[in-house]
């Protein structure tokens, strides 16, 4: 496929700004069509076009994203993936791309990565469904994963229905699948830190169920 000279590249850039300035969206793709020829990054090549779209508020970006950010996880490229997913969610929020940005930071071990995505995907999904569906939701991406991961998102499960749901009915419930996650990390990790923080957590967020803690890992 013959490429453009490097002053006709710089030339089709410049073009291409001035069309999306001037809100000539079709024109606008014509030109990143005829860059892409000049683009060995297919990635990249959609991320452009769902930048363009985005530009012109055409909710097809979304797919655009989600095949750049596809694309990029093949490659190993997790950041460039997650990035991807970020420029779609910015444009609309749903589950499967919260869920898939969460998945990424867990292929990376990110804890802070997994805590602030799960804490998202968590407030939308029980924003727009319920707590159970989220407890299904945490458990079926949790049980393939080592025990430390297990325990995080566990904890952040807890924290987040906690945080978002205060009238959760099997608070006391959830809690003590909790504190049994925690148990078992302490004697893996031999680590009490985990465990502490999630205590100074529930005592902030309810101090009753702090209290039930308290007494139920004194009888354990």
């Amino acid at each position: 496929m013959k490429t453009l000279t490097s002053e006709s590249y710089n030339i089709a850039w410049f073009k291409l700004a001035d069309f999306v300035a001037r809100k000539e969206k079709e024109r606008a793709l014509s030109v990143l069509r005829l860059l892409m020829h000049s683009i060995s990054d297919e990635a990249l090549t959609y991320q452009l076009e769902g930048d363009i779209l985005q530009a012109f508020q055409d909710y097809s970006a979304i797919d655009r994203y989600h095949a750049a950010a596809q694309m990029y996880q093949k490659l190993g490229k997790f950041q460039q993936a997650i990035s991807s997913h970020h420029y779609a969610i910015r444009f609309q929020e749903n589950e499967k791309t919260l869920s898939a940005i969460l998945q990424l930071y867990i292929a990376l071990e990110d804890k802070a990565g997994i805590s602030s995505s799960f804490s998202k995907m968590a407030d939308y999904i029980i924003t727009t469904k319920n707590s159970d569906y989220l407890i299904d939701v945490t458990h079926a991406i949790a049980a393939p994963l080592p025990l430390n991961i297990q325990t995080l998102l566990q904890t952040q499960l807890t924290v987040s229905i906690l945080l978002y749901d205060a009238d959760y009915k099997k608070i006391s419930e959830l809690i003590q699948n909790t504190l049994n996650f925690l148990q078992q990390d302490l004697k893996t990790a031999h680590t009490s830190s985990h465990l502490s923080q999630f205590l100074a957590d529930l005592k902030i967020l309810n101090f009753k169920e702090y209290k039930k803690a308290e007494l139920y890992l004194k009888d354990v």
